[in-house]
């Protein structure tokens, strides 16, 4: 199992962008906890997820509107461990939302197909804007993320859900711990 820096990859992406990207870039807000920047996963497909999916949400969003990226920690996610199958010891939650977001199912569909994930479903409701995705390897069954995505007025959210399997959940999140900051890219 290895340790994934969250934090670092987030602020690479977003580096990254800020680089290669000529013109209006948007305003990201960021916050992160540090006790959950370090993330034990199996490989570095997680790793690579949260740094493509940062990336290409950036070079697709309105450059006009602010986007908020956050990585949080959720204890009991029940009614979905049930849904599929895992009961992982805690959850890690990356959001990223914003008015001028552009991120579509097959988009999400790519991203986790270049590192070696198929959708296994995606779930909706009839007259609902939220979607859910099940992702999972070929070879392990087992490993799975999980992506949310949901209009909610003009502001759209992705969510990454990570069901963390090794160690205990973090601890409780207190606001000194936690850092935010925003970036012009």
């Amino acid at each position: 199992m290895e340790k994934v820096d969250l934090g670092s990859v987030i602020q690479e992406a977003i580096s990254r962008f800020s680089q290669n990207h000529v013109g209006e870039k948007p305003l990201v807000f960021v916050t992160l906890a540090p006790a959950l920047t370090q993330v034990p996963w199996q490989d570095r497909t997680a790793e690579e997820f949260v740094r493509r999916l940062i990336y290409e949400t950036l070079l697709t969003s309105d450059p006009g509107a602010p986007i908020e990226v956050s990585l949080r920690h959720r204890t009991h996610l029940n009614d979905l461990n049930g849904f599929i199958g895992i009961k992982p010891n805690y959850w890690i939650q990356l959001r990223v939302a914003g008015r001028g977001i552009r991120v579509a199912e097959y988009l999400i569909d790519e991203l986790f197909g270049e590192i070696g994930f198929q959708v296994e479903e995606w779930v909706g409701i009839d007259g609902s804007d939220t979607r859910l995705g099940i992702f999972r390897t070929i070879d392990a069954p087992k490993l799975k993320m999980v992506f949310c995505l949901a209009s909610v007025g003009h502001k759209q959210k992705c969510d990454l859900l990570l069901p963390i399997t090794e160690g205990n959940p973090p601890p409780a999140l207190v606001s000194p711990g936690q850092t935010s900051h925003a970036a012009q890219v």
